[in-house]
């Protein structure tokens, strides 16, 4: 669960918690702190079936600490040693291990853990990571004093010990960022022999939920502590739950909770646990003038008005482990994330396409039909997908032979039209003796205890891998990929709709201690399984519904069982961005909803807003209408049709994107904070935002809009409306017309975006399409830049050195000269393509050109035709022919 609270500094009385596993993130005005604490985890939605945080014994108990536990560091046990220091601190009531690393790349570890004579180890998620032991980097310096122990990192920054009480604080060039228990409010239960019966009343020992008893043979586990945010006026993440960006003060309010959970048809405006769980917080500050340090966490002393959000994250299991990252920029946190908990790999390119899914395709007819639909209304698409019911009996990894008696050649038939097919694989194994997959697993002891689900071993997800084996998963091809749903897991008569917490999995953890890395595990086997059947040849594409800190790895994800309402399309952008500031950047929501009927007009709308989210899927409820494209008004149908060939358009700008997050960490779906730092009103903003650096996305959100109101980010910016190319300076909010076919779209100034010249209806077909160039040039007219990459979209040759990655720069020479030029940005790569420029078109040329010419290999300057429009300063190079994998320059005279 998670807390979160606003304060002045003034104010102290209330903080905020996370439970489960925890990455927390600040951030600085033009600089940037983040911490990941990993812990042990932790029709209208029927409520009833879910705890509260009142229902839950160690989130009431946690809660009800108002006041400082009294931890303080015994001070003859601090060892500082190379990369950290190691000491002990204690209460009154208990002794614990506390340790602090200095990692590569401004990071810092801060471990808390029962001491050596604890009763039982604690489970640490550490598949999670990266790396399980990060790498340490050596301190510069440190200095120990009577009342603090400071340290000096290599990279300029500070972390200093408080002593009495304990604290630890974390300063950025001499400003500090964040501060841990600097409320004192850090708990923690040790494991306990049962002796106190009394302590049965408080759910220590035991809980009853539903008429379900929670055993707790050692007692309670729980752990909590609370990190400050200094001069943070927001607090961001912690996905998933279907809030808006900006998390809430919830100091009177039930806390945000992360467990994962299967919540049908989930409620809006709800801190309610969702499918998957991501304990990780930026904060934006504006903590960038004076030392702050007693102004906001001393109580004696007199505080200026400096907000604070405070952050009090609280799990029923495992230990406190705390990484904090300073930045000290928006891109540094995002590079320091994927250090730790990884990126998302270059997905292959069809999977950047449109995906047409629904509960269920009934059989093989079905799927035909639907296929030969979108190839009649000449509606792009490149997957389709198929539920439970195509299987035999609900056996993973089999086909029901009345519904489908030749899948092989169904596959082959979309195959041979450059198309995928993607199968559902849950977690839960049938019950069934002749079923391979359940009787290997029973001979071999692999299924939890006191649960029908399936236990998280070595050699059960083994299991899973070989399972997709072609000779074990019949009648598939290397053109069917997999789609892992209800893997919170769900399990209908549990408690919570899940497994039960005493169940036991290997080496005698709990299922409390690793349910929120459940899914994790399945989707990575799953993961490894795909990679596997082709030799490491082509790239898996896994979409899964649970996941938790480095997910982002192995899977996609996408925001579960929403309904067809407006509400539930205004807040999938606010849960996409969570899960992109997470570190999960391969996001999208079914379009349309999946429980309901939307009209058409919601219907076209969320078209528009899917054709610029990350994963873009059409899904639907096996009990609401049937919604393929060319079902309703030829007006309806036109319009998602334009959407999603807006989608196909922006492809090479996908996948450049995708690329670069594989280098950078960034998300592809943004917040408007990462590209504006400098515009602190648009920090909070959640009804629009950035593909990449360079396009601004505004859909239309509410039923019966007139005018889309966008809001242009960015001082001294300037814009470009995609259609019109009309120039509108920002920072400030702009109107257009809101027709059925609108969508507030415009480029930033500065900026490169390539897209395909002519549509085809696959990304297969569009590959190697002729390039059209958008320019936008800035606000002074003298420059703009942006990339392009390219490699054949499906193998693993790209890591070999077989792509490209070229940046095109506008450049103003001098008042009669301007420039194009294409370079090679990695000689690495190899990658030779046929793929040209077909037209370069140039947004507020403020020069008036005269001649053009483009040198080629042999460096003779060719005459190029173009036009010129004056009135709305636009520039557009008709047939240049240069191509995206070779060198040219195109010089403008004016």
């Amino acid at each position: 669960m998670v807390e979160r609270s606003e304060m002045r500094a003034a104010d102290r009385s209330h903080l905020p918690y996370s439970a489960a596993f925890s990455l927390a993130t600040a951030t600085v005005m033009r600089r940037v702190v983040a911490a990941l604490l990993i812990l042990g985890l932790t029709h209208a939605v029927d409520r009833q079936k879910f705890k509260t945080c009142d229902q839950s014994g160690f989130c009431k108990r946690h809660r009800a600490v108002k006041e400082p536990t009294g931890y303080e560091v015994i001070s003859d046990s601090i060892k500082v040693n190379e990369t950290g220091l190691a000491a002990k601190i204690k209460n009154k009531d208990l002794t614990l291990k506390l340790s602090i690393v200095t990692l590569k790349d401004s990071t810092v570890r801060v471990l808390i853990e029962e001491d050596e004579k604890a009763l039982r180890n604690r489970y640490q998620p550490l598949d999670a990571l990266v790396k399980r032991e990060p790498e340490q980097q050596k301190i510069k310096k440190t200095k120990e004093e009577a009342s603090a122990t400071k340290i000096l990192t290599t990279d300029g920054n500070r972390v200093v010990l408080i002593h009495k009480p304990f604290r630890v604080d974390f300063y950025v060039k001499d400003k500090i960022v964040s501060s841990i228990n600097s409320a004192g409010l850090l708990h923690f239960e040790a494991f306990k022999k049962k002796v106190l019966l009394s302590d049965r009343e408080k759910g220590f020992w035991e809980e009853t939920f539903k008429e379900i008893k929670d055993t707790k043979p050692h007692g309670s586990s729980s752990i909590g502590v609370d990190i400050a945010f200094v001069g943070a006026k927001y607090l961001f993440g912690i996905p998933e739950h279907a809030e808006g960006y900006s998390l809430r003060d919830t100091k009177s309010y039930e806390p945000y909770r992360l467990y994962n959970l299967d919540v049908f048809e989930y409620e809006t405006n709800s801190p309610m646990a969702l499918y998957g769980s991501i304990p990780y917080l930026v904060g934006q500050t504006t903590a960038d003038k004076g030392k702050l340090s007693k102004e906001v966490l001393d109580a004696d002393t007199k505080p200026r008005d400096v907000p604070q959000q405070n952050a009090r994250f609280i799990s029923e299991a495992g230990v406190i482990d705390i990484f904090i990252m300073l930045g000290p920029q928006p891109n540094d946190i995002f590079r320091q994330l994927s250090e730790l908990t990884g990126n998302a790999p270059l997905p292959p390119e069809f999977a950047l396409g449109y995906h047409q899914s629904r509960w269920n395709y009934k059989d093989q007819k079905d799927v035909k039909e639907v296929h030969e639909g979108f190839i009649k209304n000449e509606i792009p698409l490149d997957v389709i997908w198929l539920d439970i019911d195509h299987t035999d009996g609900k056996a993973y990894f089999t086909w029901d032979k009345a519904a489908f008696p030749n899948p092989s050649g169904m596959i082959e038939e979309l195959a041979e039209k450059n198309r995928k097919l993607v199968t559902i694989v849950d977690p839960h194994i049938k019950k069934e003796a002749k079923y391979h997959i359940y009787k290997e697993a029973k001979a071999k002891k692999l299924l939890a205890t006191r649960s029908t689900s399936t236990s998280l071993t070595p050699k059960l997800v083994n299991i899973g891998r070989s399972s997709l084996l072609f000779d074990k998963y019949t009648n598939t091809s290397k053109d069917v990929f997999i789609w892992n749903d209800m893997n919170e897991p769900s399990v209908f008569d549990g408690p919570e709709v899940t497994i039960h917490k005493d169940a036991k999995h290997v080496d005698g953890w709990e299922h409390r201690e690793v349910h929120n890395v459940y899914g994790f595990h399945q989707h990575e086997a799953t993961f490894a399984g795909l990679k596997k059947r082709s030799n490491d040849e082509v790239r898996p594409f896994v979409l899964s519904r649970s996941f938790f800190a480095g997910s982002q790895r192995t899977a996609a994800v996408w925001t579960g069982d929403n309904k067809a309402d407006w509400g539930h399309l205004r807040h999938s952008i606010p849960m996409l961005l969570s899960l992109g500031t997470a570190g999960m950047p391969f996001v999208g929501a079914d379009v349309g909803g999946f429980f309901g009927d939307p009209d058409e007009e919601l219907l076209v709308r969320w078209y528009q807003a899917g054709a610029f989210q990350p994963f873009f899927r059409g899904h639907s409820h096996q009990d609401s209408k049937r919604r393929e494209p060319w079902l309703f008004s030829q007006n309806t149908t036109d319009a998602i049709r334009e959407a999603i060939k807006k989608r196909y358009a922006f492809l090479p700008y996908w996948y450049t994107l995708f690329y670069e997050h594989t280098k950078t960490g960034k998300p592809v779906m943004r917040p408007f904070w990462l590209e504006f730092i400098e515009d602190e009103s648009s920090w909070d903003e959640d009804r629009q935002w950035m593909v990449g650096p360079a396009l601004l996305v505004k859909p239309v959100q509410e039923p019966g809009a007139t005018q889309i109101s966008t809001y242009l980010p960015g001082k001294r910016q300037v814009w470009f409306e995609w259609d019109t190319h009309k120039a509108r300076p920002s920072p400030g909010a702009v109107q257009n017309p809101a027709g059925l076919h609108s969508i507030g779209l415009y480029q930033r100034g500065g900026t490169m975006i390539p897209v395909f010249a002519d549509v085809k209806m696959t990304t297969k077909e569009n590959h190697e399409q002729p390039i059209i160039l958008y320019i936008a040039l800035n606000n002074k007219g003298d420059f703009a830049n942006g990339t392009i990459y390219l490699d054949d979209g499906e193998s693993y040759a790209y890591e070999k050195g077989d792509f490209a990655y070229w940046g095109i720069t506008f450049k103003k020479e001098h008042d009669y000269l301007h420039t194009i030029t294409n370079k090679n940005l990695d000689k690495r790569g190899t990658f030779d393509s046929d793929v040209y420029i077909e037209k370069i078109v140039i947004r507020g040329a403020k020069f008036y050109p005269r001649t053009a010419h483009i040198y080629l290999d042999d460096f003779t300057p060719d005459p190029l035709d173009f036009e010129y429009d004056r009135d709305n300063f636009l520039m557009e190079i008709e047939a240049p022919n240069g191509y995206i994998t070779r060198e040219f320059r195109i010089d403008l005279h004016s």
